[in-house]
């Protein structure tokens, strides 16, 4: 089964040692994937957007991809990953709740949404940050050993872009031909995806730290939505350079997911 997601594109940046290594976080159940899940288990979504801390980090995985790993100060991760040979692409995410210990961080039941025609599977996450702000471990799949792969990562510094919503707002396309998404300058998000009478609305709200990273909500409006009339949250990514916008969001039961990419014309 493939994950329920909408067809567009970007890239990102970020800042300071992350306070998650702080908590004690717990780890969450995983899910299935899109409409066609693979597993019963779920992942729960925070119930409403806040501007919280975040961290960000880049860098290759061992299986030839890009990664842009975003943690959030409740815990929540986002592990990125490029497409297969095109680290331009989009081709999935990891999601799930990490736990800290030291400078381990874990995450044992967390999902892979991939965009590439996998189905989507429960996967566990772990690495260390080292004294220099790099984060590297390794992510596994149970009973899919060829899925395993490694990654290094670099810290990125808030401080590398600062912009504004209103550097973000403006008109989004997808590539696809049936997205079109506006943002104003409030962070106010309105336009169409998946087909013309697929219209949702929503919202962009920046992270403390990092105002290219933000947190994400987009509530669809029924007709021929592949998420009716629901809403889905999670983080969105601005690259300012090439004005384009990368997301991904969860339904309420976390089984289904929304990955976008889009850019400015």
């Amino acid at each position: 089964m493939i994950p329920s997601r909408f067809g567009f594109h970007s890239r990102f940046r970020a800042h300071l040692l992350p306070p998650i290594l702080s908590l004690g976080l717990a780890a969450c159940g995983g899910g299935g994937g899109g409409t066609s899940g693979a597993s019963t288990a779920t992942i729960s979504t925070p119930a409403a957007i806040t501007a919280q801390t975040a961290a960000l980090w880049n860098g290759p995985t061992s299986s030839g991809r890009n990664a842009n790993i975003v943690m959030l100060d409740g815990g929540r991760f986002y592990f990125l990953y490029s497409g297969a040979g095109d680290a331009t692409a989009l081709g999935g995410v990891i999601t799930g709740l990490a736990g800290a210990t030291g400078v381990s961080i874990a995450a044992s039941s967390a999902i892979d949404f991939n965009w590439e025609g996998l189905a989507a599977a429960p996967a566990t996450l772990s690495g260390s940050v080292g004294a220099a702000s790099s984060f590297n471990g390794a992510v596994s799949y149970a009973g899919e050993p060829d899925r395993n792969f490694s990654f290094t990562s670099s810290y990125r510094l808030p401080a590398a872009e600062v912009v504004s919503l209103a550097d973000v707002a403006g008109t989004y396309a997808g590539s696809d031909g049936t997205t079109a998404l506006h943002i104003t300058a409030a962070g106010a998000i309105s336009g169409v995806a998946f087909s013309p009478d697929c219209a949702l609305t929503g919202s962009v709200v920046a992270t403390k730290n990092y105002t290219t990273l933000m947190h994400l909500s987009l509530t669809f409006q029924g007709g021929s939505c592949t998420f009716g009339a629901s809403t889905v949250e999670g983080i969105a990514i601005y690259e300012a350079a090439s004005g384009k916008l990368q997301g991904v969001a969860l339904d309420a039961a976390g089984t289904r997911v929304a990955l976008f990419q889009a850019r400015k014309p």
